[in-house]
């Protein structure tokens, strides 16, 4: 039996980060083979070796956690991405690749979407990394002469929320094979794109986005037998 470590003299920030570390990589590990509406705080610190104390001096509940882990791996997959994608000239087509990228993910790897849309992927916090290069995008493409004359807070809060709502319907129903073609279409149309280059950018193949080959995305990108969490 692992020995349960309690922690109580040792309330350092530091210290404390390498406990929620453990915890959430216990939870990654335990959600290959359990639900997470089936693992408890026991089953959650017996994993990390912490005891339950410790548990709630990094998180609320059992909810709070999953949501952390949520927001763990989409940074991970952002920052990632971000650092080994070539850079396209053409800010509508930067758009329509990286809306068409993520929403293939979701569909590849379900489980870890759906642990994103727990986190509230994709955020509209400007300080976020995801807002930050969508706005890039949003205002390059206003300044080439393809979308409205809008706001970036407006035009970027769109392509947000349109990618969040598609991630959504992708994980509650089976959309058809162009589904994603579709979305990046209404996305352009509503930033004032002109509807036959709409079209063509629609269209563009894209691949899903990669997943670092290390830390807790990895662990869970091949979980497609979860659908759902609470």
């Amino acid at each position: 039996m692992p020995k349960i470590v309690h922690h109580l003299f040792k309330p350092d920030e530091k210290h404390l980060e390498q406990i929620e570390e453990n915890l959430l990589l216990g939870a990654a590990d335990l959600i290959k083979n359990t639900s997470v509406e089936n693992i408890k705080i026991d089953d959650l610190v017996n994993k990390a070796e912490v005891s339950r104390s410790t548990f709630y001096k990094v998180f609320h509940s059992v909810d709070d956690l999953f949501k952390k882990l949520g927001k763990k791996l989409t940074n991970e997959i952002t920052e990632y991405t971000l650092s080994h994608s070539p850079e396209i000239p053409n800010a509508a087509a930067r758009v329509a690749i990286k809306t068409k990228r993520a929403l293939l993910l979701v569909t590849k790897a379900p489980f870890l979407a759906s642990l994103a849309l727990k986190a509230e992927w994709p955020s509209s916090d400007p300080n976020q990394m995801i807002y930050k290069d969508i706005e890039k995008d949003f205002i390059d493409g206003k300044a080439q002469g393809y979308f409205s004359d809008m706001p970036p807070s407006i035009g970027t809060n769109l392509i947000l929320g349109c990618l969040r709502g598609a991630a959504k319907d992708i994980l509650e129903t089976k959309q058809p094979d162009d589904y994603a073609d579709m979305v990046v279409y209404q996305i352009l149309i509503s930033l004032g794109m002109d509807q036959k280059i709409a079209d063509e950018l629609s269209k563009h193949p894209a691949s899903a986005l990669s997943v670092p080959p290390t830390g807790v995305a990895s662990n869970v990108v091949s979980l497609n037998n979860h659908t759902k969490t609470k």
